[in-house]
């Protein structure tokens, strides 16, 4: 194993054995730190003194912020354990080290201690959409009811801001959801302010000695009727969880800190602490109190656990999440100095890209911090420069500025293909020098607001991007197109979703037509009128082209056949088979291929059917009016993306989705747009004064002003955090597009404007090139004739069979014809096949089929065969047999079996040696010498409806000869295995004609039974 090169600070954040707060700045390597110490307390982590008491991975828990951050911390484990002496003993334990989120850890925890909380241990975890809409569907008919009882407070809030609000602002249903949330995370800071479920008013007089009655009065009112209504809420949410057996996200924190700090939790305290070794809470900047009591409630002041928090509080970017930077700091003043630690230098970025990030944000964060600190004591985050490690001679740091920031766009788009191929980086993985790639490119933005342009001026460029974290499928016209249909073939009398389908890509027709239909069509709805229309309506030539019309008239025809056919369909065959069959019949596809953006698209659909998968036994009814709420909701259903990250694109990223990542050239754009107060109709809790609903500006009185601006201090630190975030992603070259207004990142980072490589960029970019749009005229239609359709473009017939092929169905076909017929024809399995599993079962069965030993039950022929091929497909050496055995029997997943071949007994003794014969051979020696592939997959395509597919037990690729082995478990004599190979003409050939594609191949049958070979003419 290569000895890492550990930094100072490294070795002793590995070294520590006490509590420890470890501060990973930016690109100092926290992750490959974080594996460090857990390889070091395994006793494999070399150039380190050596772990005086190594543990078990069982003993190790670490607790990331998300289920990627996990999987990745889990991969570099996997990856430095394989590196280790200890390899082949460790890697198949690694699941049993405790890595996952907050939310499965809890989960666990509940779990395990469910009777002592008087629970259900089966409960099922809502996920954040479905709590959100149940929650919300309680809470709307709590406000109902009120206001069916005249309540005078319920109704001046429902009158203030309606029940259910806009787009852009929260109603009467929201706001309560939030109060709630408030009231169950900071239940302790609560009990200052309420008394017996309502807001005690005078209280917070006391609290804050600005005020202004009436006005300060009148938010007070609403805050104590949205208390009431939210604790009223909080009972039937609760109710609602233990009826139905489910936790929330919030619940399973808040259920686990109540135990483990509560009078019950001696027994799962004391649990945890002698299971673990180590407690490693990461990005611990991102996390809240609850988090941490938990953390503390089973390490703190006791031999073991030694807990390990590991973040960045520059980085602590997720306020509107729940975390809470004073947690952190909290956590550091307990600790104290000798339980701090801080990594400083930094892996990542060229020292250019450095000097400008430590000049900027330590003027940025160090100012923010000042005044907050001023205002909320024990708030602040004091910057620490980051040390360079690398350099590069193209790295850089530019800004470009335009007059207007509607030319951002296209200034991006142009440097983009400036940069690409002809700028050279630092490649991540090899450290070399190389031109730079489209997916070396992010382009990172703190909201979506001005991505359409964006996203317009990239495609009219051809550059080819990822969307990290798009918008939801909603918004996407081809999924609009479809829930159109949908709502159709609902109802019919829909004339609005019926005049959005005629004129989509279904149907087609223009709107001059459609007036024309509605005018003349007569009475009824609108799909009436246009199947009267079709059959006596007069049309009229388009002015385009003379064609247009008998095009549409064919296309109306066509239309209205599909959406009678389909509404017959409707609710008897699954949602997502109606939707397939829609998109096959109606051509939709081939429209979207005549469009930009055509794989987005069609991946889109996909994803619309995968939604609907999980909603095939609803009505439609159902399904619509679930989507609607989704969609009210804004719930994500997130469209899907023309590509992955992995590809050779550009990534578009808002900050925080970029967190944790890299890209050699980053742009961040949009820096001069100034930061919005949007703290109005928003509900909080301030830790020293209170709650608040805070009015519009000219409504604010003097308590209302004090706490909205403790709230923006607040959000100003939080804002140069994020700006810190967006800097450190670059690795060579940071690219600032915007102005520099009060208020905005831009004015933040001209501090360090003096440390820019080139200077401001303020010459406009070359234009792309532009399509004239009035050379594309209808002429074509002229020149469609009317014919027979290419064989070559007609549509492919289903056939009527399948047409894959196994080896087991080929011998059954030429052996015994009828019995193939019966089995893969009519799918009819014959009566012997349920006499053999039935007489398999019995301890005295002789019959055919079963496999026997002389005083002991038998198992079936076919689970005999399993555990066989399932131990020689795995063993290395004759010492795993026993444990392999184990593993084999026990993914039968069958219990029966396990006690039936337990240690010891007759069978499990016949068993092994059977294996051990057969691996103890010269033959076997020979099948493993050298190069060889066991259980190898393969799919021969004979033809176009010929398909061969099965698996050799092990194949050698010799020359000039392969071999192919087959291993048979027959209950046979070694006189008969001549017999019973014959019988096996039929696969070997098979076996053959697949393994020619590689070369010339021999078939070998092996019974391991009587350890004897027969080789294939």
């Amino acid at each position: 194993m290569t000895e890492h090169a550990w930094t100072d600070e490294q070795r002793a954040a590995i070294l520590a054995d006490h509590d420890l707060l470890l501060t990973a700045n930016a690109g100092t390597g926290k992750t490959t730190t974080v594996v460090g110490k857990i390889l070091w307390l395994l006793g494999i982590e070399p150039g380190l003194d050596p772990c005086p008491n190594p543990c078990s991975l069982s003993e190790i828990a670490a607790i990331t912020f998300t289920e990627k951050a996990a999987h990745d911390l889990k991969a570099k484990l996997r990856a430095g354990i394989a590196r280790s002496p200890r390899a082949a003993e460790l890697l198949w334990q690694i699941d049993r080290a405790a890595v996952g989120t907050i939310h499965g850890y809890c989960g666990q925890i509940l779990r395990e201690h469910a009777l002592r909380l008087g629970i259900d241990p089966t409960f099922r975890v809502l996920d954040e959409r479905q709590s959100r809409l149940e929650l919300d569907a309680i809470i709307r008919e709590l406000i109902l009811e009120r206001l069916g009882d005249r309540d005078d407070g319920v109704m001046d809030i429902v009158g203030a801001f309606t029940l259910e609000g806009y787009t852009y602002s929260a109603g009467a249903v929201q706001i309560v959801r939030a109060v709630l949330r408030d009231l169950r995370w900071h239940a302790q800071r609560y009990g200052d302010w309420v008394r017996d479920g309502e807001l005690d008013t005078a209280r917070l007089r006391e609290l804050c000695d600005a005020w202004t009655d009436v006005t300060d009065d009148l938010t007070c009112e609403r805050c104590a009727i949205l208390i009431r209504l939210a604790h009223i809420a909080h009972g039937r949410w609760q109710d609602y969880l233990v009826e139905e057996n489910v936790r929330d996200f919030d619940a399973l924190i808040l259920d686990t800190r109540d135990l483990l700090t509560g009078p019950h939790g001696d027994a799962a305290r004391g649990m945890l602490q002698r299971r673990y070794r180590i407690l490693i809470i990461d990005e611990f900047q991102d996390t809240d109190a609850a988090q941490r009591d938990i953390a503390y409630a089973i390490g703190r002041h006791v031999p073991r656990p030694q807990l390990f928090f590991v973040g960045d509080a520059k980085q602590s970017i997720y306020r509107f999440r729940g975390a809470d930077i004073s947690v952190w700091n909290s956590v550091a003043q307990d600790l104290g100095t000798a339980g701090t630690f801080r990594l400083t230098r930094n892996f990542r970025s060229d020292e250019r890209v450095i000097r400008f990030v430590n000049r900027a944000l330590e003027a940025a964060i160090d100012g923010t911090g000042e005044a907050l600190e001023a205002e909320c004591p024990g708030s602040r985050i004091e910057y620490s420069d980051l040390v360079p490690f690398r350099t590069s001679d193209s790295a850089a740091v530019e800004w470009i500025q335009p007059e207007d920031s509607k030319q951002e766009c296209a200034w991006v788009a142009a440097r983009i293909e400036e940069i690409v191929g002809r700028v050279h980086v630092t490649d991540p993985d090899s450290g070399e020098s190389r031109p730079c790639r489209y997916s070396d490119i992010a382009v990172l933005y703190r909201t979506r607001t001005q991505l359409p342009d964006y996203l317009r001026e990239l495609r009219g460029r051809a550059i080819p991007f990822y969307e990290q974290g798009q918008a939801g499928l909603s918004s996407r016209m081809e999924v609009l197109d479809m829930i159109t249909f949908l709502r159709l073939i609902q109802h019919f009398s829909d004339d609005v979703s019926a005049f959005a389908f005629l004129r989509s890509p279904f149907v087609g027709l223009r709107d001059e037509t459609i007036a024309r239909i509605r005018l003349t069509g007569g009475h009824g709805t609108l799909l009436e009128q246009a199947s009267r229309f079709l059959r006596a309506g007069e049309w009229f030539d388009a002015p385009e082209h003379p064609d247009i019309a008998h095009v549409e008239r064919d296309a109306l025809e066509a239309g209205l056949t599909l959406l009678d056919t389909a509404g017959r369909l409707r609710d008897r065959v699954p949602l997502d088979e109606l939707l397939r069959w829609i998109l096959e019949e109606s051509g939709y596809r081939a429209h979207l291929h005549l469009l930009p953006g055509t794989r987005e698209a069609i991946a889109n659909l996909h994803g619309l059917i995968r939604v609907a998968e999980e909603f095939r036994g609803q009505p439609l009814g159902s399904f619509l009016e679930l989507w609607d709420r989704w969609d009210a909701a804004d719930q994500g259903l997130p469209q899907a993306p023309l590509y992955s990250n992995s590809d050779d694109v550009v990534t578009l990223s808002t900050i925080h989705s970029s967190k944790g990542l890299e890209w050699p050239v980053v742009f961040l754009i949009s820096v001069g747009k100034p930061f919005a107060d949007q703290s109005s109709n928003d509900y909080w809790s301030d830790p020293q004064f209170g709650p608040l609903l805070c009015p519009k500006q000219a409504d604010r009185g003097l308590r209302a002003t004090r706490l909205a601006q403790r709230r923006r201090l607040e959000e100003a630190a939080e804002e140069t955090r994020l700006l810190y975030v967006a800097t450190t992603r670059a690795r060579d070259r940071l690219i600032v597009v915007g102005g520099e207004k009060a208020d905005s990142f831009g004015a933040w980072l001209a501090v360090a404007r003096d440390l820019l490589t080139t200077g401001m960029q303020t010459d406009p970019p070359p234009a792309p090139v532009q399509v004239d749009a009035s050379a594309i005229d209808l002429d074509w239609l002229s020149r469609v004739q009317p014919g027979a359709m290419d064989r070559f473009a007609a549509r492919i017939p289903m056939p009527a069979l399948r047409w894959i092929t196994s080896a087991t169905e080929e011998m059954q076909r030429r052996n015994n014809p009828d019995t193939w017929a019966m089995v893969y024809v009519h799918g009819v399995q014959p009566h012997w096949h349920f006499v053999r599993r039935t007489a398999a079962a019995a301890a005295d069965s002789g019959a055919a089929g079963t496999d026997s030993v002389e005083g002991a039950a038998s198992v079936p022929a076919h689970l005999h065969g399993s555990i066989v091929h399932g131990v020689l497909e795995r063993i290395r050496e004759e010492d795993e047999l026993s444990a392999l055995l184990d593993e084999t029997i026990g993914d039968l997943a069958s219990p029966e079996l396990e006690t039936l071949l337990a240690e010891g007994t007759l069978y499990r003794t016949a068993l092994e040696t059977e294996i051990r014969d057969v691996i103890r051979g010269s033959e076997w020696k020979w099948y493993v010498d050298g190069e060889h592939y066991r259980e190898l997959p393969f799919l021969h395509l004979v033809g176009a409806r010929d398909w061969r597919t099965g698996a050799f037990d092990l194949y050698r690729p010799d020359q000039p000869e392969g071999w192919i082995i087959d291993f048979k478990t027959h209950d046979v004599r070694a006189d008969q295995v001549d017999e019973v190979a014959r019988s096996y003409a039929a696969q070997a050939e098979f076996y053959r004609a697949a393994a020619g594609i590689r070369g010339p191949a021999r078939v070998r049958l092996h019974f391991t039974r009587v350890n004897s070979t027969v080789d294939m003419a």
